[in-house]
């Protein structure tokens, strides 16, 4: 451990900040999640970083020359020049700029990511997609965002945005979304829609005010496990619209596989052939066939995962 190199991940969401150190082999030295209660402003954010990075190396006693850096992970839109965060829809953030502050406060390296991207770099690196070149790496959360591999290698599109999936349409008479528009995929097949569906569902019938969103959310999966079809029909509905999107998804890009992960793993044997079979009605019938639809192997923490990986591809050329 004397000799070992360190990188750090720190995952951002409406929710919760997760943050992960991994060493230059990929083993998990420390792992916790801080939920979160109030919206984040990116002045909280930074602060909330530098206070857990404080902590964890006094807590490790890591020694500065033995941190590789740290990689941020954010669930928007990043600008591939300036690094700036164009558009957080979910966090309510437009055109933020935390890399300066944030290489300040820690002294160390930092890099910003897509939470997608960052998902699909872990996929790539110790996952699901190790030695496949076309893959894309959906995440189901606060929103719907993907990472995408082509030809081995990250594929970001002109100005950085590619992958946000969450946006395609899905449904012309569905609500609208944080974006402005209606019925996308987010707004549809997030863990936040299905949430709000539920704490509906609850209010229709014993007029009870819901505990916090995470709390909601595995309510609502005891409920599916114990049989409640009407919280299952509020999964599969989710999943009708996400199988449509993964239809389009396979006709544009061809791609060899389609990991979906966060959130979605801990609901996936509910209606993972819900979305194969939809995805294969909506898809044309030879890249379909050519494409295996799975669950993530790693649930919430593959985005800091990812992002904690990105200093050791540094070290690699990468």
């Amino acid at each position: 451990r004397e000799n070992s190199y360190y990188a750090f991940g720190f995952d951002i969401d409406m929710k919760f900040i997760y943050t992960m150190v991994l060493d230059t082999t990929g083993k998990v030295h420390y792992e916790n999640k801080l939920e979160v209660r109030e919206a984040l402003t990116p002045e909280d954010a930074i602060d909330r970083i530098t206070d857990i990075y404080n902590k964890v190396t006094a807590q490790m006693k890591l020694k500065k020359e033995r941190i590789l850096g740290a990689g941020i992970s954010i669930p928007g839109m990043m600008d591939l020049n300036t690094r700036k965060i164009m558009f957080a829809p979910n966090l309510g953030w437009t055109d933020v700029d935390m890399l300066e502050s944030l290489k300040e406060r820690l002294g160390i390296p930092v890099y910003i990511d897509n939470e997608a991207t960052c998902s699909a770099i872990c996929e790539n690196w110790l996952g699901m997609c190790k030695g496949i070149e076309d893959f894309i790496c959906i995440n189901i959360e606060s929103g719907i965002g993907a990472g995408i591999f082509m030809r081995g290698m990250l594929y970001r599109g002109h100005s950085g945005s590619a992958g946000e999936v969450g946006h395609i349409p899905v449904d012309e008479n569905g609500p609208k979304c944080k974006c402005g528009n209606i019925g996308c995929l987010e707004s549809i097949a997030s863990t936040n829609a299905m949430v709000s569906k539920y704490q509906k569902l609850l209010n229709n019938s014993k007029n009870i005010k819901s505990v916090d969103y995470q709390q909601c959310f595995e309510n609502m999966m005891l409920q599916v496990e114990n049989g409640d079809k009407k919280c299952l029909d509020i999964l599969k509905e989710a999943a009708i619209s996400l199988g449509k999107a993964i239809g389009y998804l396979i006709n544009v890009f061809n791609p060899e596989q389609i990991v979906l992960g966060k959130k979605f793993p801990r609901y996936s044997k509910f209606v993972l052939d819900d979305i194969r079979h939809v995805a294969m009605k909506t898809a044309l019938e030879y890249p379909a066939q050519n494409c295996r639809i799975l669950p993530s192997l790693f649930g919430e923490n593959s985005s800091a995962m990812g992002a904690s990986i990105i200093p050791i591809r540094k070290l690699f050329g990468y």
